[in-house]
């Protein structure tokens, strides 16, 4: 429902699912709020059974359910179009890991993968070169020339473009499978707006630093792994949820913690409350607090500052000083380093 405080010392307030609400002290946050999967509004799909997503399809295998002497799968469907520029990186393994599952359950099933780009990276590459060594049939489509699909007669007809004859061919599927894009949770919005974290343009968490700090946010205290940051596999899910346990760690094992010398400090006489500061600041370090006479004034959580310096820089009443950084000590540096020009 809602969080408050800072690292080492959070509040959220629970809501359980028999409406009971509490607040639970906690001393960090690891976002792992997961991902959920496109529902395609393309290809039929939610108009006929024999249309399925490569999850229902796994899930059939695994009932022992499939029967289907041809199968056509498609690659990118929710995914790297105008509305969601951005791949969603496991579909291509999925598609080949249920392709190679379906050739040892029924060896004389024929298989087609229609593919923008086949992007099966590291050593799933091997699978790639296993299930066209078994009979699986690659073949490339445009974003120009994407596949058809209609009902005639009860039977399914997909069409499309064969790059190296130059032709339409026509199949008619037992099955069409359906890799379907990873779109964030919906819930990111709201979430990023309690902890104050960002997202990317895709609607992801975004971490403070791709190498550096992988699945740290600028935001102290705060962690992410798992599909909340990206679409990835289970094993990277695993080693990144490793990695914020890891962090997490360095913060819980402290009796005590330790913040920056230098921070921010308001004078209170002279801020406006125009919250310039409240909104520029990248750590979520400035709040603001109504006094006693009903003025709204900038208040620096010291825990959470980390003294660079972007309030006091914005600030349009000069209200907001830096430690060891005020005005007098840096024209004292200028003067300084004039005379040394001089001489």
């Amino acid at each position: 429902m809602d969080v408050s405080g800072f690292v080492g010392n959070f509040k959220s307030k629970i809501r359980s699912r028999s409406g009971e609400e509490k607040e639970v002290e906690h001393g960090i946050i690891i976002v792992a709020t997961g991902a959920t999967e496109y529902k395609p509004k393309e290809y039929l799909y939610g108009e006929d059974p024999r249309v399925l997503t490569q999850h229902e399809l796994e899930e059939k295998i695994a009932r022992g359910e499939f029967n289907a002497k041809t199968v056509v799968m498609i690659q990118c469907v929710g995914s790297r179009n105008e509305e969601r520029p951005n791949c969603s990186r496991i579909c291509c393994g999925q598609a080949i890991k249920n392709a190679l599952k379906i050739k040892e359950i029924s060896p004389e099933t024929e298989i087609y993968v229609l593919y923008k780009d086949i992007r099966t990276y590291g050593f799933k590459e091997d699978y790639y070169r296993e299930a066209a060594t078994k009979g699986v049939l690659f073949i490339n489509y445009e974003d120009e020339r994407k596949p058809k699909v209609v009902k005639e007669n009860g039977k399914l007809k997909v069409t499309f473009l064969e790059p190296v004859l130059k032709k339409e061919v026509e199949i008619e599927p037992d099955l069409l499978v359906l890799s379907a894009a990873i779109i964030p949770n919906p819930d990111n919005k709201r979430i990023a707006e309690m902890l104050k974290v960002p997202l990317t343009k895709d609607g992801f968490f975004l971490e403070a630093h791709m190498k550096l700090r992988p699945v740290d946010f600028a935001t102290e205290g705060v962690f992410l792994c798992g599909m909340a940051h990206s679409p990835k596999y289970i094993d990277e899910s695993i080693a990144q949820a490793c990695a914020a346990a890891a962090r997490a760690t360095t913060i819980l094992s402290k009796p005590t913690l330790e913040m920056e010398g230098i921070i921010a400090n308001v004078n209170e006489d002279l801020c406006s409350g125009c919250r310039i500061c409240e909104y520029l600041c990248p750590y979520g370090a400035i709040e603001m607090k109504e006094q006693a006479d009903g003025k709204l004034t900038a208040h620096v959580i010291e825990a959470l500052c980390k003294g660079c310096g972007v309030c006091g820089s914005a600030c349009p009443t000069k209200a907001i000083t830096m430690g060891h950084f005020t005005t007098e000590e840096i024209l004292a540096q200028v003067k300084a380093a004039l005379v040394e020009v001089k001489t």
